[in-house]
């Protein structure tokens, strides 16, 4: 396993399954130098779910609550559906957050970018990013809990004034949940959070994703800077 390795699990929803976040984090992960830990990762992904459905999920053979008890993870990546609001989610990130910590684990918050107006006329660009990431950013703080505030690194990523077609390129066909490029952002801020190092230079290749994707060194670069950026900050 390199030097090292960690354990993650990611409890989410599709924002995660769309292009497999988690696998997409191991393989940027796997492509650093060999000094840099290697990555062993679960999910526990409902299509649609607020960390409440999450909590109270008790069908199948491993809920969430079994999982964090039973997985010796190192981290526990929350995220939250961009639908809930404000006060379930601080009940449910609580509730989680102490359990997390109950078995030894650390909580990592993250902060997704939201689906668009096209998907959705509640969510408009930039309103409904500031407000699902703000809200975890504070009680992150609050919590002493690290927040991976990624609508935000999306938003630094497309700059003060972005067309329609700069937003769109972030997100899948669906207009709601994000795309390989939306998703690599994801994984380069994952790594720094994680990892605690500059993703600058690690892969942005996956062959075995949706049929295979490969972004463009030069957009990859912008990427993977807006990623540290963005831990830097937060």
């Amino acid at each position: 396993m390199g030097y090292g390795g960690l354990k993650v699990l990611f409890i989410g929803n599709s924002q995660f399954a769309c292009y497999e976040l988690p696998r997409m984090f191991q393989i940027v992960s796997d492509s650093a130098p060999a000094d840099s830990p290697r990555i062993e990762i679960g999910q526990a992904l409902i299509m649609g779910a607020t960390l409440k459905r999450h909590w109270e999920a008790s069908a199948g053979s491993e809920p969430p609550h079994s999982l964090i008890a039973t997985g010796h993870w190192d981290y526990v990546v929350l995220q939250e559906n961009c639908c809930a609001t404000e006060p379930e989610f601080i009940q449910y990130a609580e509730l989680f957050d102490e359990l997390i910590r109950k078995h030894g684990s650390k909580t990592i918050l993250f902060a997704a970018a939201s689906a668009t107006q096209y998907y959705a006329p509640a969510f408009k660009y930039p309103d409904s990013f500031e407000s699902l990431n703000a809200m975890q950013v504070v009680f992150g703080k609050k919590k002493g809990i690290p927040v991976a505030a990624a609508g935000y690194a999306w938003m630094k990523y497309l700059g003060p004034n972005p067309t329609e077609a700069q937003i769109l390129d972030l997100y899948h066909a669906d207009k709601g949940h994000p795309g390989s490029k939306g998703t690599y952002i994801y994984a380069c801020l994952l790594y720094a959070c994680i990892i605690g190092r500059n993703p600058a230079g690690l892969t942005s290749e996956f062959k075995d994703i949706q049929g295979g994707i490969v972004i463009k060194q030069e957009e990859a670069a912008k990427m993977q800077r807006v990623a540290w950026e963005q831990y830097l900050e937060d």
